[in-house]
């Protein structure tokens, strides 16, 4: 089975838009989206939020695995899009940092009958070497700490709005 690992300086600059151009040309391809539940610094979520999204405080166990239809077609989130673009399966793992990678291996095992899988999150490339990986830019040249530290991986350096090139560039390579 193939791995893709889309990942991003940032949030905000359009990882679900890379996987919304490269699932319609991935049959039979599952996605799934990694979210790390992490500590929230001085009161903010991770993610941006003015207080708190509620993945974070709503994880009771080391990690859950969303499938449920109800939770992964919600109108208007990552997952939706997904199932939109023609993933086969959607997954939504939302973990503790330390606990991704055997939520990691728990996904992997699950798609087995797949041709490819392909992975929304920085995380994921700390834990898994995929056949390949793209990361957005940003546009200041910064980096949050969880791109840093797996950017030296990424096989593919793309801009913001470069999402149909860096599609191609992609496929290509596969």
């Amino acid at each position: 089975m193939k791995t893709i690992c889309v990942t991003a300086a940032f949030s905000k600059l359009g990882k679900t838009t890379i996987m919304e151009k490269l699932l319609p040309h991935l049959t039979g391809w599952a996605a799934c989206k990694v979210t790390a539940c992490l500590p929230h610094e001085n009161g903010r979520c991770p993610r941006g939020h003015e207080d708190s999204c509620g993945v974070c405080s709503s994880l009771s166990l080391p990690f859950v695995i969303e499938e449920d239809a109800d939770v992964i077609l919600t109108p208007n989130t990552d997952t939706w899009r997904y199932a939109r673009a023609g993933a086969a399966k959607v997954f939504w793992i939302k973990a503790r940092e330390e606990a991704i990678p055997e939520a990691l291996r728990t996904v992997l095992g699950k798609c087995a009958g797949f041709p490819g899988l392909i992975f929304e999150g920085n995380h994921v490339l700390a834990s898994l070497d995929p056949d390949f990986s793209v990361m957005i830019l940003s546009g200041n040249g910064k980096f949050k700490d969880s791109a840093a530290a797996v950017k030296h991986k990424v096989g593919l350096f793309a801009l913001p709005g470069e999402y149909d090139k860096a599609a191609g560039q992609i496929l290509s390579r596969l």
